[in-house]
């Protein structure tokens, strides 16, 4: 009982740093707060699943990608090995990955009909590494401000894995690359080297 209290105070933590974040622009504030609450509910399914043993890294991207489903296999690409994610990890991944992919529908990539994602992650050795990378879409510039969304995408992604995340805004296309210790994101079977 002391674990489902513990998660439900978590999640509600979540849910409050979402709502404060995103009430800085009351225009947009209730589809801003639904659409990020509907990510946060698919993290959750996912990993009530899979009884909170974490996630397959591709279930999660899937599952995040969902309102561009028609597009997977065609412009977006989604390439890695089997691995799971822990339950922390999944949670910050998989928010990241929405806001990613809500930028990429919006300004990036998804915005018009040629804009291709590329998705990938691995192990090499003890470190995890995912990556984001458009292409094809129309020319990028950085944000005038620093909202929510970045801060998601990088400043909530890197500690929750204690890891690094270099956000590259290039005019050929968004670039967004997580590196950490395979021990900090990925289940214990999965952060070890292969073969050992």
């Amino acid at each position: 009982m002391r674990e489902v209290n513990h998660r439900a105070k978590n999640m509600l933590s979540v849910v409050a740093a979402i709502a404060r974040q995103t009430a800085t622009n009351p225009e947009d504030f209730v589809e801003l707060f639904s659409e990020r609450i509907q990510a946060l509910s698919a993290n959750q399914d996912l990993l009530i699943r899979n009884g909170w043993h974490g996630v397959e890294i591709e279930d999660l991207v899937r599952a995040q990608l969902s309102p561009f489903a028609g597009l997977m296999g065609s412009r977006i690409v989604v390439r890695g090995p089997k691995l799971r994610v822990n339950a922390a990890s999944a949670q910050a991944i998989g928010l990241a990955l929405h806001e990613l992919a809500t930028n990429a529908g919006k300004y990036g990539a998804l915005s018009t009909d040629r804009g291709r994602v590329d998705i990938r992650w691995g192990r090499g050795g003890d470190t995890f590494t995912m990556s984001w990378n458009e292409r094809e879409g129309p020319p990028v510039s950085a944000p005038k401000r620093r909202g929510f969304g970045t801060t998601v995408m990088e400043a909530m992604a890197e500690r929750s894995v204690d890891g690094t995340v270099d956000l590259d805004y290039a005019p050929s296309g968004l670039a967004w690359r997580l590196t950490c210790p395979a021990a900090n994101a990925l289940e214990p079977a999965n952060s070890q080297v292969e073969g050992n």
